[in-house]
């Protein structure tokens, strides 16, 4: 390399470093450029320089042989010469810099272009003319809007002609610099002369459209999502393809794009919020993480999966190890197993690469089919394109291969690439659909019982928690009552005494009763006073009342007792009685009278519950009832 104190332009040395790798060591371009060093170079530039380079590097080989170059300047560094010589032949036609390896170039340019002129058939020969292919990105811009766009610059549009492929491919051929047409597959595809220069047009900066190759567009034109799927984009920047998806089912449905690498992310990310796909989801993880039950309802799987990018070199012998073809092709038949048995209802797969190496296409594809679990079936590609297509895959991989596609340079005009299609066999789609159905109804049945089994758990808890809070809350009333109503009393054994109950002749008790209680007759007693003599009054009638219950087999509260071998009669008064012998005066709401019959013995143990009921420690007076005189 030169020594010299202007420096070369820091993107044409990069462009020739990665000239060098791709042709020594068969790497991808575009994975190359995705480096995360290169995060503030326009990607797209670099892409051009170094692709048109690829495409003229054995007439870059020709004329440098001719004119000596590296032989005489041994210090210029031959894949930045090759660099700068493809600029300035078939590029920019010029050298912007001033550095040292781009004056060297500049004064080799009349050598150049006398070489040229001298073997331009032989040239042509060599070097198969590839028309520039442009996508609309239908999701801002229709194709008749842009057929009007371009008919408005001065282009002539030409119609597709409806003949064979072999048609299509003349007509391609014969375009001039003022025409373009639409593809023969994919009517998003804009076809124009090999030497017209897009990257700084106004539609391509506003991301209407695309530079998209035609054999890339075919992947997305063979899956043929119908709107409203479920897709999945397994190896997804720089996300051409992914956008193209999102276009094709018209924004609607959902487009998973899948990307590992945290560069490649960033762009596929940028790129697809540019260009307005806003049903793609873009997911920063390796697709080969992505497990059964993660994304079930995926239908569609488009996988473009890393390769040797060996149909990227035009022109260029690709040279790779066979240790490095052999972990390539070991990860690509992973991402493929996986695509075919994690996804239950997936119903077709579009395998793809850029490269040329049956090893990474046929034999894949092969090898992975024949020992899946689920039952796929690769689809011959010549009947889904109705014949219309020239180059398929080899028969050395028996009936598989020859159903896949390859897309060649020489014929095809575009960049090599391999295309496979793999559908679902329906039993086996139905078989799994069923599984899966049954798998979610285990689920849900099990999900359910767990919640039953949750709440029961809930209810009994709070029950007892209610229960506890229920028994405290009686404790403290119970405690309140005695504090406030009740005298303690000393530890004793209680004393039962007899009551006597006079009755009038009117039936009536000869008592006082001031209040009704609700109190159980266990409790024990309130102290009560008689606001007119101040005396103590025993509330036996009020105890009596709380015994009553509507069932007649229930002892009577209220008792009239004329002696031990007649009839007692029990008046039970609701409300409350006034202190006076009167009893025309005494004012009630309603009476409840129950009367019953009882034989001696009944009367006496009756008599004995009721003197149990009464319960005196001695410091309650009691007081006998006057017995009536007139009585």
């Amino acid at each position: 390399m030169f020594e010299h104190s202007v420096k070369v332009p820091r993107h044409y040395k990069i462009a020739a470093n990665i000239f060098k790798q791709v042709s020594t060591e068969g790497g991808s371009v575009k994975t190359l450029l995705y480096d995360d060093k290169l995060r503030h170079f326009r990607t797209n530039v670099l892409f051009a320089l170094i692709t048109e380079t690829i495409k003229h590097a054995s007439d870059i080989d020709k004329i440098f042989e001719n004119c000596k170059i590296l032989e005489k300047e041994s210090r210029l560094d031959p894949w930045l010469a090759k660099i700068l010589t493809a600029e300035l032949l078939f590029g920019k036609k010029s050298l912007p810099g001033k550095s040292k390896p781009e004056q060297t170039v500049l004064s080799y340019k009349d050598q150049f272009e006398k070489y040229t002129s001298d073997h331009q058939d032989d040239l042509k020969t060599e070097v198969a003319p590839r028309p520039r292919y442009v996508r609309i990105n239908t999701n801002l811009l229709t194709t008749s809007d842009a057929i009007r766009a371009f008919q408005d610059e001065g282009y002539r549009f030409i119609r597709c002609t409806s003949g064979s492929y072999a048609d299509y491919l003349e007509q391609i051929q014969n375009l001039t610099e003022e025409d373009f047409t639409q593809d023969y597959h994919v009517k998003t595809v804009f076809v124009f002369s090999s030497g017209t220069k897009l990257h700084e047009h106004e539609l391509y900066l506003e991301n209407k459209i695309i530079l998209q190759d035609k054999a890339t567009a075919m992947a997305v034109h063979l899956l043929a999502p119908p709107p409203g799927s479920i897709v999945l984009d397994m190896c997804a920047a720089p996300g051409m393809k992914t956008t193209q998806l999102a276009a094709y089912i018209r924004n609607t449905g959902r487009v998973f794009a899948v990307e590992r690498n945290e560069r490649r992310y960033q762009v596929l990310r940028d790129f697809v919020t540019k260009t307005g796909s806003t049903c793609v989801e873009t997911m920063h993880k390796d697709a080969l993480e992505i497990k059964k039950g993660d994304m079930d309802d995926v239908e569609y799987i488009l996988l473009d999966p890393s390769c040797s990018g060996s149909g990227m070199d035009f022109c260029v012998h690709s040279y790779i190890e066979s240790t490095r073809l052999a972990k390539l092709t070991s990860l690509q038949e992973k991402f493929l197993k996986h695509a075919m048995n994690a996804f239950p209802k997936a119903k077709r797969i579009v395998y793809s690469t850029c490269s040329v190496f049956p090893e990474e296409n046929e034999r894949v594809i092969t090898n992975v089919v024949k020992t899946s679990r689920a039952k796929w079936r690769v689809q011959d590609v010549k009947e889904l394109l109705k014949g219309q297509w020239n180059n398929f895959g080899s028969g050395m991989y028996g009936s598989m291969g020859t159903r896949c596609l390859y897309a060649k340079p020489e014929s095809d005009f575009t960049t090599g690439f391999f295309l496979a299609v793999l559908d679902r066999d329906q039993k086996d789609l139905e078989k799994s659909l069923n599984a899966e159905k049954k798998m979610q109804k285990e689920w849900k049945s099990i999900n359910k019982s767990k919640s039953k089994n949750k709440e029961s758990d809930e209810v009994s808890e709070k029950g007892q928690s209610n229960n506890v809070v229920d028994e405290h809350e009686d404790v403290e009333h119970i405690t309140e009552i005695n504090d406030e109503d009740v005298e303690e009393k000393p530890k004793s054994k209680k004393k039962k005494h007899k009551v006597d109950i006079d009755v009038n002749e009117n039936g009536d008790a000869d008592s006082k009763v001031t209040e009704e209680s609700d109190e159980s007759p266990k409790k024990k007693k309130k102290k009560r006073k008689n606001d007119e003599n101040n005396q103590p009054v025993e509330n036996i009638i009020e105890q009596l009342s709380d015994l009553v219950v509507e069932s007649t087999d229930e002892v009577p509260r209220k008792k009239k007792k004329k002696n031990k071998h007649k009839e007692i009669e029990v008046d039970v008064e609701v409300n409350n009685v006034e202190d006076t012998n009167d009893t025309s005066d005494v004012p009630t709401k309603s009476k409840k009278k129950k009367k019953r019959k009882c034989d001696p013995e009944e009367t006496e143990s009756m008599e004995t519950q009721i003197i149990d009921l009464v319960v005196d420690e001695g410091d309650v007076p009691k007081k006998k009832k006057k017995k009536n005189k007139d009585s």
